[in-house]
């Protein structure tokens, strides 16, 4: 299930109550311009007594005036009021309010409310990833007509359970199914269900959404068209005197993106994917539902400075400043523990034996020293390992560093298109570094690494290990072999 445009009459509960008059409101979902919501009412009726705004973070009301909804973060974009003629006095009030997303068939009164007991989602690049083949067809040459005949292989469907480390159940369900509009039509679906241990609150759900997105259109590399999500609920609801569980669904605006499928692509122009990789599908789930966001945050600006979805100032500084957290997330901050007490020695060194200048230099020395690496230092650090696995580029990193700090010195504007060119050449370089760091985590090794390079040779052929490169001398046969 996608997110779709839509419009629909909404009627907001002020105070989060029922009990008084209802304000009509006009709800627009759209997927380009967001979430609004135009309300009108009578002056000096409910509203005046009974404001919308709450002092919470969501707005509630009933969606087509009987399912029940609310609105993420709203805030008033304008307010005013109209009258039926100039000399009549104001009869009725407007607002038009925006919201961060929309949430179907619950109503989050306080959205720290813990209510959430799972997540469920179709995502593309989930069953790219996944690539069931529970549909093959092959063609044979008939020898009585000039026609071949083709032959349709439909497996069964597919389920994997795994429980996670944080005791989360996952479910991964792959099926077909024939589209009502299209009956000759078979369509493969994977369904990814996590069950959690506890119920949690909002702001956990997005997270989770968000890292979905995130590491698997990393990992096929490609953006693919939003989905919405389903979030099973503590809620229930009478239903031919049963009751049955409450399943929200979770509708948001996503990140305008330049470059998004439609549907994924072939699987040969896929980065990775599953029967590709060293990481288990569980281990990958483990960093859905995992604490950390630095490796997760790269993957996202990998990805979004490989589709040039950022100003080019933006995309170098985004995936450098990603870079130097993974690097201290991953492999510690470079701190020394004896720091602060070889200072304090050399400071009294100083100031006994030193002159004047001396401790005046040292005092200018001592207010900028840091105990953590530079922003040169991670980056050898992260080169290093890249290098000692084969792969190639020996960028000026201290180069890196310097136009690094261009923008934040209020020369961006001014920058030359030799300076852009040289972030240009940088840029590709950091994200394949990236790539290969990510990649490193979830269980890669360097040959596997260089084989997905490979699969995208116009945009890293060039940092592939040369051992790789069909034309190395290595690889050729030789003569009488």
């Amino acid at each position: 299930m996608k997110l779709e445009n839509f419009e629909e009459w909404f009627a907001i509960r002020p105070n989060h109550s029922d009990d008084g008059d209802h304000l009509t409101g006009r709800l627009t979902f759209d997927l380009n311009k967001g979430i609004s919501l135009e309300a009108v009412w009578f002056s000096g009726g409910a509203a005046n007594r009974s404001t919308p705004l709450t002092n919470s973070q969501t707005l509630t009301g009933w969606l087509d005036y009987q399912r029940r909804a609310t609105l993420i973060q709203p805030w008033v974009q304008s307010a005013g009021g109209f009258s039926i003629g100039l000399n009549t006095p104001v009869m009725r009030e407007r607002r038009r309010f925006i919201a961060s997303a929309l949430i179907k068939n619950v109503f989050l009164d306080d959205i720290r409310s813990t209510i959430f007991t799972g997540l469920e989602v179709e995502h593309p690049a989930f069953h790219a990833w996944v690539n069931p083949r529970l549909v093959n067809s092959d063609w044979t040459q008939n020898e009585h007509t000039d026609f071949p005949i083709l032959s349709v292989d439909v497996q069964p469907p597919q389920k994997r359970i795994f429980e996670l480390a944080d005791g989360t159940q996952a479910e991964v369900i792959s099926m077909t199914s024939v589209p009502s509009s299209k009956s000759i039509t078979l369509e493969e679906r994977t369904v990814l269900r996590l069950r959690f241990s506890q119920p949690v609150a909002f702001d956990t759900i997005t997270r989770m959404a968000w890292r979905i997105t995130a590491l698997f259109e990393f990992l096929i590399g490609a953006r693919v068209q939003a989905p919405v999500y389903r979030m099973p609920t503590t809620n229930k609801q009478s239903w031919n005197n049963e009751e049955r569980e409450v399943v929200a669904e979770y509708w948001y605006q996503p990140v305008s993106r330049k470059k998004r499928y439609e549907n994924p692509p072939d699987i040969h122009h896929l980065f990775t994917f599953e029967e590709r990789s060293p990481a288990s599908l569980k281990t990958l789930l483990n960093h859905i539902t995992g604490s950390s966001d630095e490796l997760i945050f790269l993957a996202d600006q990998i990805q979004s400075v490989e589709d040039h979805d950022l100003y080019l100032t933006q995309g170098y500084l985004e995936i450098i400043g990603c870079l130097e957290a993974f690097d201290e997330r991953t492999f510690g901050s470079g701190a020394d523990p004896n720091f602060k007490s070889q200072l304090k020695n050399l400071k009294e060194l100083v100031e006994n034996h030193g002159s004047e200048d001396d401790r005046t230099l040292f005092n200018r020395i001592a207010g900028t020293a840091s105990n953590r690496f530079s922003l040169v230092k991670r980056l050898e650090r992260l080169h290093r390992m890249w290098n000692e696995d084969g792969f190639r580029g020996a960028p000026d990193l201290t180069r890196v560093r310097d136009l690094r700090n261009i923008v934040p010195h209020g020369r961006g504007l001014e920058m030359s298109s030799e300076i852009a060119q040289e972030m240009i050449s940088f840029l590709s370089y950091l994200t394949a570094l990236g790539r290969y760091h990510v990649m490193k985590v979830l269980g890669f090794t360097g040959d596997q690494i260089g084989d997905a390079f490979l699969r995208q040779p116009h945009r890293y052929g060039m940092f592939a290990p040369q051992k790789m490169s069909p034309s190395y001398e290595g690889n050729k046969p030789k003569i009488g072999e």
